[in-house]
């Protein structure tokens, strides 16, 4: 294997390269190189994705796909939206993704739509991850007629004509939370809490399975009341201690927005984090400790990062005027014994 101080026409990445892609130490990427014990295989496989990237944007830089991600929601979602940028970026061959983010609760649409519109024009793709609203569909729109593909992840935005959605099934994953606490609970009357916060179409389409399945399977259980916050865990504690100060506390919680650990907070200062169920989605750090100390009982979840590489393949063949079909991620369930990230 090669080093940094090989011959001077290796035209291959070098260590040093392909370790600030992988976001290892150049002493763990020659380990790897020359087949030595001593490596995690999760991080053998991500210096290996890194050579390979860096091997095929070299041979074909003037081909590389620059792809814009706008994406407006919690901040704890954010963050994991960045993760999967950071894996695309040094998994993808020919991929370049730039992540614009913005909390939810410090939203301008209006800015991040011109946003959107002005970086995404410029690029050969855009993906969106954002709530319905007139302003996003109206910029998605413009895109489109200028050529631009745009894909929806994780929440769709029909209404905006976009070019695909990849992600879960929605209305399937709320109904897998029908059935977790429908399952869960003893056979006799009790009360669920449903805690939303403002129009992700992810959360409508949520909500709808699961109240169907508790109309069509657990007829004795019955939404108490929905708690509509704005996905920042400060604000969600409070108006969830408003609901159990003037109701008590809920047999379960099924969270179709953000801010678990809002909630989480709330159920632990009444005393019953660990009587109440409690439903939620997205596998975090905040979500897995959730998990790990009993607050949360289930998380459902989908592999951001692995839908983000499906949305950025998915426009590297429409530019290249190859139509296929685009890809409905798998629902993850996890429990304080799989919750791994």
């Amino acid at each position: 294997m090669r080093n940094d101080d090989d011959e001077a026409n290796w035209k291959g990445p070098t260590i040093r390269e392909i370790a600030e892609v992988a976001g290892v130490g150049p002493a763990t990427v020659d380990r790897v190189l020359n087949n030595r014990q001593g490596v995690r295989e999760k991080t053998r496989n991500k210096v290996k994705e890194a050579l390979n990237k860096l091997a095929s944007d070299r041979g074909n830089e003037a081909s590389a796909l620059n792809i814009r991600l706008f994406c407006e929601s919690g901040e704890t979602f954010n963050t994991a939206i960045a993760r999967a940028v950071e894996y695309v970026n040094r998994s993808v061959p020919g991929a370049s993704v730039r992540g614009s983010y913005i909390t939810t609760s410090l939203l301008d649409a209006a800015a991040f739509a011109a946003s959107m519109l002005a970086d995404g024009a410029s690029s050969d793709g855009v993906v969106v991850i954002a709530r319905e609203h007139p302003a996003f569909n109206s910029a998605i729109r413009r895109l489109e007629s200028m050529g631009v593909p745009v894909v929806c992840l994780t929440t769709d935005l029909p209404s905006s004509r976009r070019s695909a959605y990849i992600g879960n099934d929605q209305y399937a994953a709320g109904s897998v939370a029908g059935q977790l606490i429908g399952t869960a609970m003893h056979k006799e009357r009790h009360r669920v809490l449903l805690a939303t916060s403002v129009s992700f179409r992810c959360q409508q389409e949520r909500e709808m399975g699961f109240r169907r399945v508790l109309r069509s399977e657990f007829s004795h259980l019955r939404v108490d009341d929905r708690v509509v916050s704005d996905d920042v865990p400060e604000t969600t504690y409070e108006h969830i201690m408003r609901y159990i100060e003037s109701n008590g506390t809920p047999a379960a919680v099924y969270n179709v927005a953000g801010a678990n650990r809002g909630i989480a907070m709330a159920l632990e200062k009444a005393g019953c984090a660990h009587d109440t169920i409690f439903v939620g989605h997205e596998l975090t750090p905040r979500s897995k400790k959730l998990l790990e100390d009993g607050t949360m009982d289930y998380v459902i979840s989908h592999d951001f990062s692995a839908e983000l590489a499906a949305a950025v393949k998915w426009i590297g063949e429409k530019r290249r005027g190859i139509e296929t079909r685009p890809w409905t991620s798998p629902i993850l369930v996890h429990t304080r014994y799989n919750c791994e990230l």
